[in-house]
């Protein structure tokens, strides 16, 4: 499990911007997660999928599509919240 970064928010009502992580800074290619990567919150259950990677090579952004059986009483607690990628 690799940290992705940082909950910057959300949009859409049922996706995720995450700040991607430090160690994302001027990566290779290869050191991104990829599509479809499974992504986890804290207690390490799935809370959805790499959707997109947006945003300058430097400081990348990391657009997270929610499962649908996650409740959205769920969804607001993750902001400002580290999120994982398998």
């Amino acid at each position: 499990m690799k940290r992705l970064g940082v909950v910057s928010h959300l949009i859409g009502g049922r996706k995720l911007i995450v700040k991607g992580s430090e160690s994302m800074s001027f990566c290779n290619i290869k050191d991104l997660p990829r599509k479809g990567s499974a992504v986890l919150d804290k207690k390490v259950a799935k809370i959805g999928k790499v959707s997109d990677i947006i945003g300058p090579t430097a400081h990348p952004y990391v657009v997270v599509k929610i499962f649908s059986d996650v409740p959205d009483s769920k969804i607001k607690s993750w902001i400002r919240e580290k999120v994982y990628v398998k």
